[in-house]
């Protein structure tokens, strides 16, 4: 894969469950000082009330990858600049 930043839409395993990737924290979304990277929900069932957050680190296994084109691969750009000055 290009892009270490995976595409809306995409399906993984994360915790023993398919979940799919429904937005990116680009701002960093901390809970008690632990980052997040995806806000996903729970795949097949889709969105409800509750939103999973998940690190990359926390990927187990891609599934499907979701649609890319070159609107993608310009904001994937950004947020991995974004992601890896926020990790270091």
């Amino acid at each position: 894969m290009k892009n270490k930043i995976l595409p809306i839409g995409s399906i993984v395993e994360a915790g023993g469950q398919d979940i799919m990737i429904c937005a990116y924290l680009m701002d960093g979304a901390k809970i008690d000082g632990e980052q997040f990277d995806y806000a996903c929900c729970l795949y097949p069932i889709g969105v409800t009330k509750n939103t999973i957050l998940i690190k990359k680190s926390q990927i187990e296994k891609i599934k499907f990858i979701g649609y890319k084109d070159a609107n993608f691969e310009r904001l994937a750009n950004i947020l991995e600049k974004k992601w890896v000055s926020i990790y270091l």
